[in-house]
């Protein structure tokens, strides 16, 4: 094994999981009716597929199968709640389907996620069906998940025939329909790593796969296939991209002590050279580490040992980049930029007076000599040093925010009729670039933008005209870390009116509306890029948020400062008032 071996995760990455599978088990809906889909089923033990061991807390569903007297309706409503039963590759589900359409299935394919009572009723022609739902989200094979815009219906093909074992399923799509609650108790989201264009950080890629012995095979699978849609072109992978099948056998097997055993075709490591074999290793150890029944990884390539780097390996990438705990905000007294440490707010040394300015929502760089900030009428992003200097680096409509990624890049979007992304260069000397966005319908603009600290991600506030939605794209930069476009982003769940979006973590962000009184409480949102929701405590007369390291979180009224002690909000007892504070980014 490589001396520079990833350690296994715990803690938060951990906890993210879990905690994203408890809100997502939190969400079932209370259906009934003669045509409606039962949502539960006896809980059973269950034997282990394909020799490996299911995860101890994943249920075991062992729903009834067909019986001689069902009706058709009786029939496809088995059928769909069998599909809560992966057991023996859904022998339950199959034995509702005749023997033609049950070896055609595959139920992997996709799994359609359903948030309101579907519907079962009749198409044209004798025997068929349609199952109507509202769709929540959709899994696609490789465990991709895509949140589906509010609203969305679709209908479910099926065909129905007499046999002379009674109605039997003759034609169904492929793949499986779950309400949120089962889909919560039978899948649960992991972390593929994927690395950014410099390779200096894991990038994570959140994919949700059911709970059963076969998640890592489907893991490695899905890692070997590459990164999302949405990051491609943003992260680099050390494997090849083909189909995801690069293995010599059907399963990654897991031996009783926690190893997990990867062999490689010979064509998957084919050309590599010792630097990138070195990478290969490392992203199957992030990535495999991060599931509880793997202690350890090791990897062949048609049995024989992965070789990896001599003596000069490249250096392991970092998890994620930390923040530290220092913000930098507005001195409530002075209006200039100032730092807030703790209970302490103190000036920011070498840094010119700004005051005149009018600035609001400041950031700063990660090594604090580069500050940018926004006037309060929106129309220049300033940029200033601890050097001294302060100059004007773009001026517009509307701007957002800025945002400053740890390639030394200030970002803006105008606000305009027409958004428009810039990065700018924090120091002096590099032109202005337009970042394009060609997926921006033109009635969208967007209302706030975030780069993530690894800079391979942007998260994204877009006001439509009629809502607003969370989106997170890809940062596609050349050789030399120059941003030339963002990929089409994948969406998140809707937060109402929200105002501002915070990158909480690798996979979190913080979003937040802002009171419109001293009295409206607001309620701000841990929004996971898995797709789970978690509400945070209302605040009375909110203005802003900010995100720092190890889950700290922090608000602000026109007058106070609050931490998020466990779920309450604390006022701090500062002896000088700050405003608009940001951590670095």
């Amino acid at each position: 094994m490589s001396p520079t071996r990833p350690t296994r995760p715990t803690g938060p990455r951990r906890a993210r999981r879990l905690a994203g599978v408890g809100l997502a088990a939190a969400l079932a809906l209370a259906l009934g009716g003669c045509t409606q889909i039962p949502q539960s089923s006896d809980v059973r033990s269950a034997g282990p597929l394909d020799g490996a061991t299911a995860a101890p807390e994943a249920p075991q569903f062992r729903p009834p199968g067909p019986s001689a007297d069902d009706t058709a309706e009786d029939v496809i409503r088995g059928f769909l709640l069998a599909g809560t039963s992966p057991q023996d590759d859904y022998a339950v589900a199959r034995e509702f389907l005749d023997g033609p359409a049950a070896a055609r299935w595959t139920p992997g394919q996709r799994t359609v996620v359903y948030s309101a009572q579907p519907r079962i009723t009749r198409g044209e022609g004798t025997g068929n069906y349609q199952v109507q739902v509202e769709v929540d989200s959709e899994i696609d094979e490789f465990g991709l998940r895509t949140i589906a815009p509010q609203g969305t219906t679709r209908a479910w093909q099926v065909s129905v025939q007499e046999r002379p074992e009674g109605m039997r399923i003759t034609a169904t799509e492929n793949g499986t329909l779950l309400s949120q609650s089962q889909f919560g108790q039978l899948f649960a989201p992991h972390e593929l790593a994927f690395y950014d264009t410099a390779q200096r950080y894991a990038v994570p890629d959140v994919r949700w796969f059911v709970n059963r012995g076969t998640t890592v095979t489907a893991v490695t699978r899905a890692l070997l296939r590459g990164p999302a849609p949405y990051l491609t072109g943003a992260v680099e992978t050390a494997f090849p991209l083909r189909t995801g099948a690069d293995l010599t056998g059907p399963t990654v097997p897991v031996d009783e002590d926690g190893v997990a055993h990867v062999d490689l075709t010979e064509a998957a490591a084919e050309g590599a050279d010792a630097d990138r074999r070195h990478r290969m290793r490392e992203q199957l150890e992030i990535t495999l580490l991060g599931l509880q029944s793997v202690s350890d990884v090791r990897v062949t390539v048609d049995g024989a040992e992965l070789s990896a780097s001599g003596e000069n390996p490249p250096p392991p990438v970092q998890d994620e980049p930390t923040t530290g705990s220092v913000q930098v905000g507005i001195d409530s007294a002075t209006g200039d930029l100032a730092y807030f440490q703790g209970m302490s707010v103190g000036p920011v040394g070498g840094a010119p007076d700004v005051s005149a300015l009018d600035p609001v929502d400041p950031t700063m760089s990660r090594d604090r000599s580069r500050f940018a900030f926004v006037t309060r009428d929106r129309t220049a992003v300033h940029v200033a040093g601890t050097d001294g200097s302060l100059r004007e680096a773009m001026r517009g409509t509307g701007l957002t925010s800025p945002s400053i990624d740890g390639l030394g890049w200030v970002w803006a979007a105008d606000g305009a009729e027409t958004s428009r992304v810039r990065a700018v260069p924090a120091e002096p000397g590099q032109e202005a670039r337009i970042v394009t966005a060609t997926w921006l319908r033109p009635a969208e603009r967007i209302v706030d933008l975030r780069v993530s600290r690894s800079g391979a991600r942007a998260a994204l506030l877009v006001d439509d005209g009629d809502r607003r939605t969370v989106r997170v794209a890809g940062i596609v930069r050349g050789s030399d870390g120059v941003p030339s476009a963002l990929t089409e982003p994948i969406l998140l769940p809707s937060t109402g009116r929200a105002a501002s979006v915070e990158w909480a973590g690798d996979t979190n962000l913080l979003v937040s509306p802002r009171a419109a009184t001293l009295d409206e409480r607001v309620v701000p949102r841990i929004v996971s890029i898995d797709g789970t929701v978690r509400e945070l405590n209302p605040l009375g007369g909110l203005t802003g948020v900010s995100a720092g390291d190890g889950g700290a979180l922090y608000a602000e009224t026109d007058e106070l400062v609050f931490l998020l002690v466990g779920s309450s909000w604390r006022a701090q007892e500062l002896e000088r008032g700050v405003r608009d504070l940001s951590f670095p980014g």
